[in-house]
């Protein structure tokens, strides 16, 4: 989940990093219309090149269908490649209309189609109220619901004209592939580490939940080993006394019936790899589709996800289970510390 989170909102959001102006706060909605101000020019060099692209949100409302919503408003650059998101179609040119793009979740919620029209209101820069009709020229398909859902994407230009905030943005999304310094301003760069940050949070809590299940199912797997290794020892005691009576020591006898313990995990190893592959690789293939509308969630988590499994994630699991049943298999062969031969092989264990 946290993987392919990242990979979405970096990929339709987040770029490399974003560049917030003064008074942007996206926990403090209420200071959203006076979010925006002009672009310093330091950041134009990485605008020409492509490699940022400005974005303009502001508050609005739209009333579709004889029903009112509000929306945020998203101005961009319609020819833009810094966010895999489809813009393009912003250029269009309509008949006194606002060409607008929203995504597929936001066009079921509201009922609209491509070439629908509707009234749509924001109150400008000088607080002044405004509306017009928008015209939806293109629905976009996008795994990313926070951009999608209560999202209204027009071109940077039109909306800097109709809200009288010409050249200002809210934001600079740098691109996912930049790597170079960013310069200094009264701008703030919101590093991809900080922007990620509810994610890692969320994800640390899954984790913790997903440890403690993790652990019960193991404690069963090593009380049922070690129930095993107690059998064996009250079944095998005779055989154990001729061992000792031959002439093997008690520290070479613990270590026999120790390995022995351990090679059952090394069998159960071999066993669970020959069925468990071919599960992993089909699950892999298929993915494991969320049994609840994840848009629900409000962050960027596909519908169907797709485990990730890392070299060090399979041998670090082998080796806790080894290590594991080890150490289990060791506990009740301590016994076999004290134990006389003569008693053994009488089948008398105390």
């Amino acid at each position: 989940m946290e993987a392919q989170s990242l990979h979405i909102s970096v990929d339709t959001d987040y770029g490399s990093g974003q560049i917030w102006c003064e008074k942007y706060d996206p926990y403090d909605p209420l200071s959203l219309p006076t979010a925006h101000s002009w672009i310093p020019e330091v950041y134009a060099p990485l605008m020409e090149t492509g490699t940022a692209t400005p974005m303009l949100l502001f508050q609005g409302a739209i009333y579709p269908n004889s029903r009112m919503k509000n929306v945020l408003l998203r101005g961009v650059d319609p020819h833009q490649t810094v966010m895999n998101v489809s813009t393009s179609a912003l250029a269009t040119t309509t008949e006194g209309h606002i060409p607008i793009a929203v995504g597929h979740r936001m066009a079921e919620i509201i009922d609209v189609r491509d070439g629908d029209v509707f009234t749509m209101q924001w109150r400008d820069g000088q607080g002044t109220y405004d509306a017009r009709d928008a015209e939806v020229v293109h629905i976009f398909m996008t795994e990313n619901s926070t951009i999608d859902i209560g999202n209204i994407w027009v071109d940077l230009t039109v909306l800097q004209e109709i809200t009288r905030l010409e050249n200002e943005a809210t934001m600079l999304v740098v691109d996912k592939t930049y790597r170079g310094d960013i310069p200094e301003s009264s701008w703030t760069y919101m590093s991809l580490y900080v922007l990620t940050t509810d994610l890692r949070e969320m994800m640390k809590m899954e984790n913790a939940g997903g440890s403690i299940m993790y652990g019960i199912l193991m404690a069963f797997a090593l009380l049922a080993i070690f129930d095993t290794q107690v059998l064996a020892i009250w079944r095998r005691k005779k055989e154990m006394g001729t061992l000792l009576a031959l002439g093997m020591t008690r520290t070479m006898l613990i270590k026999l019936f120790t390995l022995e313990g351990s090679l059952y995990g090394l069998f159960a190893v071999i066993l669970a790899t020959l069925y468990g592959t071919p599960l992993l690789v089909w699950n892999n293939w298929v993915g494991l589709t969320m049994p609840m509308d994840v848009d629900s969630l409000g962050m960027a988590f596909p519908q169907t996800l797709f485990p990730e499994y890392s070299v060090g994630l399979i041998l670090g699991t082998i080796i806790v289970a080894l290590f594991s049943v080890t150490i289990t298999s060791y506990l009740p062969v301590r016994k076999l510390a004290k134990l006389n031969p003569t008693d053994a092989l009488r089948g008398k264990i105390d």
